[in-house]
């Protein structure tokens, strides 16, 4: 999902237009209802240091709106498959069993409950939408539409989202772990496909914002240094949490946040009557 520099900057205006509606989109909170619009998205390989107002306005609307840290951590070892299951589950490597990184069409999937089970309990109609194949792990009876979408995955959120009732998709972006391998994480062609990415995704939250009461949450799966990825470099593990919503959030306690947790955060934030547990990095919602 390279993109030239030219093409990353391509609609520089609209995109500047984009990031004003956002901002005002996520910048009053409404009072608390019940949520009918959940999205999660994870940019894989996202180094949480590239998040800034120049390279990503769209992220970095969300974190003024709402609550992120910048101090997430990922399992051990950090990479895709395997972080993306700890994600899903709740459930550490060794807990869930996926300690590999590779699965193809036929062979045996999840046999977890993951996210898309909670959604499904709480009358969501759910979708899963993910640029790499072995991901095709996750699915189960608990997902009702999903694609395997290398470079589409947006658009077919958007899709879905274009449609009535209450609904949960996750989104997995890619392009930034390729960028980094062939260039560098941090590199100026890394955070050059990340604008790109930040800039796709504005007309997504956008449209999230229209349909009633909504919760956005962006994350990732590791992050990597110099030119390599899934090592025990400690920058590999790195990871940003981000949360947004329409209402106001419940408040974030202390303590580094685990991959592992994203499952409980979102089964508190539906029940809204606990703190959530993430990391000391934060912005105060206003």
């Amino acid at each position: 999902m390279n993109r030239s520099s030219n093409h990353v900057l391509r609609c520089s205006v609209m995109m500047k237009i984009g990031i004003l509606c956002l901002g005002l989109m996520f910048a009053v909170p409404a009072f608390a209802r019940e949520v009918e619009t959940v999205l999660i998205v994870s940019i894989d390989a996202l180094h949480p240091d590239a998040l800034s107002e120049k390279t990503s306005p769209t992220l970095y609307a969300l974190m003024r709106s709402g609550r992120y840290t910048l101090a997430g951590k990922s399992v051990d070892p950090p990479k895709t498959l395997i972080a993306h299951t700890a994600m899903m589950t709740g459930l550490t490597p060794e807990e869930s069993g996926k300690q590999d990184n590779d699965w193809k069409p036929g062979m045996p999937q999840v046999a977890r409950e993951t996210l898309f089970d909670d959604a499904r309990q709480r009358g969501f109609r759910t979708a899963f939408f993910y640029a790499k194949q072995k991901l095709g792990y996750l699915l189960s009876y608990a997902v009702d539409e999903h694609a395997l979408a290398r470079d589409d995955g947006i658009d077919m959120a958007r899709a879905f989202f274009s449609k009535g009732g209450k609904r949960f998709a996750f989104l997995h972006v890619s392009g930034l772990e390729d960028a980094g391998t062939d260039y560098g994480w941090l590199s100026p062609e890394y955070l050059g496909e990340l604008t790109y990415i930040d800039l796709e995704l504005a007309s997504l939250l956008a449209d999230v914002g229209k349909r009633g009461t909504y919760l956005i949450v962006v994350t990732s799966d590791h992050a990597g240094h110099d030119r390599q990825h899934g090592t025990s470099h400690p920058d590999d593990f790195k990871l940003p949490l981000i949360i947004a919503a329409d209402h106001n959030l419940p408040p974030l306690s202390a303590g580094a946040f685990h991959i592992t947790g994203l499952k409980d955060i979102m089964q508190q934030m539906f029940a809204a009557d606990e703190p959530l547990a993430m990391g000391k990095h934060e912005l105060k919602q206003q």
